[in-house]
């Protein structure tokens, strides 16, 4: 595949192979930490646990460069599609502002002497980061971090606004020179109305030395007659050459309002027009191709460092590093598929149910508690006890945690139960595979049009008769509404249905809206997977303000998705 022409919805899948490549990375730390553990390696294992901080803190920062009024705010509202970050005639102040992701639109701001972090509405980010509401930075500003719920920021990109340079306020530039040491890579945006000032060709000889990878866009094409692009375009290529050493200099020409107004508007003619499109994708395939690769094979090679040669056990754990070594050598883009499902009837659930017949053998003749039948007593001592010991293998052995996706979990009642006594660590642990498993089986559906089966339940009582009649309700409900592009676009934006009921609506649901909802649940799925896992790491990495709202209650998505709420009897 041209990494120069890689499309964002491929960039996409790539990028949760890279996850799943992390989480395997995640899973050999995890060993060769509890392996130097038990030999009393104490150092080398902090080691370890160090790495494990690393990955947890998977951060790509892309900067965003240029002198000022060339558009910089402009170009990043374009790329995730909304008019958030403040634009005008009055430089910004010289703070920083991050775009990142987050469950829900919030703005954190760092301020200097504040030993806490302040949390204010999207809407007053203007106070704090233009000249006309905070001049001179006169709140001392540092950092505002902006959490937003976009595709394009998920997995760990920090899209970063830097003060312009070549503006009033020296403090801006100073600002924006002090950044570009922690900058992975660099976006430098000049514009057609006066390219390649002098301001711009000095800073761009500092940039030369400190930018690992730099893209250059050239903005406001919109203002230039079609006969004019080639000879501007022309003329910046030459420049950009003598000062960047190299005849090999890519331009991206674009309209970052066009761009804006393209995806506003869901309009494909405006944004093609726009330019937008080709940087949108050579970033992609660089987050991809290169930053994603370097990062996982570094940390695997310092983790093989903390292993001695020789040794049984430690070549062992050698060897599992070197063939997820040879799979990230091949290219991280290429599929890194989930781990193989056993088949159902697996022995380490049934040695665990065993173990657990010989204790209630142990418990005959034992006294009930009073006010209770013997038997739901027997019953319940057996089930908690049960679970008290699967639920340690459970979250300890993947074997297990295989063995348990091919049984397909719990049933809707045992499954809450044992949620009540199982940790959301454990849960997440325990379920990732059985979540990936009912990915897997919803794609095969799709490719094959085959509907989506599970074990039926059918109940006569009044209760489910009412229950019965409120689910077709809502259905017909629903199904009516998605038959809307307003009700389509709410339903994306929503939880979704879980599986038991997703069932019932594609056995109603038309061809096409049948593959909506289903392309919708894949993704779901998908991102519930991840969360899960990344709550894993930065668990395990002691990094707990790391994790976002939807981490930390993945696990609880998790099991609605697969069962369905608490107290909801499908019929």
């Amino acid at each position: 595949m041209d990494s120069q022409t890689i499309s964002l919805s491929t960039a996409n899948d790539e990028l949760k192979n890279y996850a799943r490549a992390k989480q395997q990375l995640a899973a050999r730390l995890r060993e060769v930490k509890q392996f130097l553990a038990a030999r009393g390696d104490d150092a080398r294992a902090a080691e370890c646990q160090a790495l494990f901080v690393k990955l947890a803190e998977d951060r790509f920062n892309l900067a965003v460069l240029g002198q000022f009024k060339r558009g910089k705010s402009s170009l990043m509202n374009a790329i995730i599609g909304r008019d958030l970050l403040p634009t005008g005639l009055l430089p910004l102040t010289s703070a920083i502002t991050t775009l990142c992701y987050g469950p829900k639109p919030r703005v954190i701001l760092k301020r200097q002497g504040w030993s806490l972090d302040d949390e204010i509405p999207l809407d007053e980010l203007a106070q704090y980061v233009t000249e006309q509401g905070n001049p001179g930075n006169e709140k001392g500003l540092v950092e505002a971090r902006v959490e937003l719920p976009v595709p394009f920021l998920r997995r760990g990109l920090y899209f970063i606004d830097t003060p312009g340079i070549g503006s009033a306020r020296q403090q801006n530039t100073a600002t924006t020179y002090a950044f570009l040491p922690e900058a992975d890579a660099a976006l430098f945006i000049t514009s057609v109305e006066a390219p390649l000032s002098e301001s711009e060709q000095a800073f761009l000889r500092d940039l030369r030395a400190l930018a690992r990878k730099l893209f250059i866009v050239v903005n406001k094409m919109d203002l230039l007659a079609p006969a004019e692009h080639e000879p501007v375009l022309g003329y910046l290529r030459a420049g950009l050459t003598q000062i960047l050493g190299s005849a090999d200099v890519r331009l991206f020409p674009l309209s970052a309002r066009l761009g804006l107004l393209g995806k506003q508007n869901n309009d494909p003619v405006t944004l093609s027009a726009s330019g937008l499109q080709e940087l949108e994708d050579a970033l992609a395939a660089f987050l991809v191709h290169d930053k994603q690769a370097t990062f996982l094979n570094t940390l695997l090679e310092r983790t093989q460092g903390l292993l001695s040669q020789g040794d049984g056990e430690a070549d062992a754990l050698r060897a599992e590093l070197d063939a997820l070594r040879a799979s990230l050598t091949q290219g991280v883009t290429e599929s890194i598929e989930p781990r193989e499902i056993p088949s159902a009837g697996a022995p380490i659930l049934e040695q665990a149910i065993v173990s657990q017949r010989a204790d209630t053998g142990k418990r005959d003749g034992q006294v009930a508690r009073s006010g209770t039948c013997p038997v739901c007593d027997a019953q319940t001592r057996a089930v908690i006890d049960f679970f008290a010991a699967w639920q340690y293998t459970l979250a300890t052995d993947e074997k297990a945690q295989r063995e348990f996706a091919a049984a397909r979990g719990f049933c809707h009642f045992h499954t809450w139960q044992f949620q009540e006594i199982a940790s959301p660590q454990g849960l997440s642990a325990g379920y990732a595979d059985l979540i990936d498993a009912r990915t897997n089986e919803l794609r095969a559906a799709l490719e094959k049009m085959a509907p989506l089966t599970d074990a039926p339940q059918a109940e006569t009582c009044a209760a489910c008769r009412v229950a019965r009649e409120a689910q077709e309700h809502a259905l017909r409900h629903l199904l009516a509404q998605l038959a809307t592009t307003e009700g389509r676009a709410r339903y994306e934006k929503s939880a979704g249905l879980c599986l038991p009921h997703l069932r019932a609506a594609l056995a109603r649901a038309p061809a096409e809206l049948a593959e909506m909802l289903t392309r919708a649940q894949i993704e779901r799925l998908t991102e519930i997977s991840e969360d899960m896992r990344n709550y894993l790491i930065k668990r395990e990495a002691l990094r707990r303000g790391l994790l976002n709202a939807n981490e930390e209650k993945a696990w609880r998505r998790a099991l609605v998705q697969l069962v369905g709420e608490r107290n909801v009897r499908f019929v």
